[in-house]
């Protein structure tokens, strides 16, 4: 029994088509593109490299190695990594120049070690808040105390963004997108008000970027809306 191969062609124009387009929706945001899974099994590197020469600000990946294979193409832009990572992995994470995620208190103790003893300085950290995804992210009520204690973890560390994730910004009943819309908000102004720099705010993911102007900030993520509109 032979098998068949089998191929996916990829029209990298119409990547760059969308991002534009995305670009044309959100004023003064900056879109971040996600192309974790192989760029959803489009190519990481070439569609990453569609959507910056289109003019994204950067790039979003879930796991270091992705990360890591951006930069070995040669890619420099700014780079997320979704979610803490494990232990071993975040030296190799620091030494490629990748954003790190951090949502406890000992992946931020973990983040400034690695970085002290590879010399880094201003190891970027964005702070990831849970507002009902159920995922990932601190308690609304950690954040002042953790936002506190990656500024307290300087010159190591620094405070680059804060983020959460809509759960069903694609649903027509907006209510409980509302619901995570103002309890980041809440947050957002608990952190300022104990005067921690906020950094790059980003709560947008595809549907809230096509669909709520009032989640754009600073930052937009947008993963399957570059695949296709």
């Amino acid at each position: 029994m032979s098998a068949r191969a089998a191929w996916i062609e990829v029209d990298l124009d119409a990547v760059r088509h969308n991002v534009s387009y995305l670009s044309s929706l959100i004023g003064d945001a900056k879109i971040m593109v996600v192309v974790k899974a192989n760029g959803y099994g489009h190519g990481a590197i070439q569609v990453a490299q569609a959507a910056l020469e289109a003019g994204a600000h950067g790039l979003c990946v879930a796991l270091v190695q992705e990360g890591v294979e951006l930069r070995r193409a040669g890619i420099e832009a700014p780079i997320l990594v979704f979610s803490e990572q494990p232990l071993d992995q975040i030296g190799e994470m620091i030494s490629h120049g990748l954003i790190a995620t951090a949502y406890s208190v000992g992946h931020i103790d973990a983040l400034e070690h690695q970085a002290r003893i590879r010399g880094v300085i201003g190891q970027e950290v964005h702070l990831k808040v849970d507002t009902g995804m159920n995922r990932v992210g601190c308690k609304p009520a950690d954040a002042v105390e953790l936002g506190g204690r990656i500024l307290a973890r300087a010159p190591e560390l620094v405070l680059g963004g804060v983020y959460t994730h809509l759960a069903s910004a694609d649903d027509y009943d907006t209510s409980f997108t509302d619901t995570q819309i103002a309890r980041f908000d809440s947050v957002l102004g608990n952190l300022r008000r104990a005067g921690i720099e906020t950094g790059w705010v980003h709560i947008a993911n595809s549907a809230a970027t096509l669909r709520r102007a009032d989640a754009h900030r600073d930052l937009v993520r947008v993963g399957i809306a570059m695949y296709g509109i």
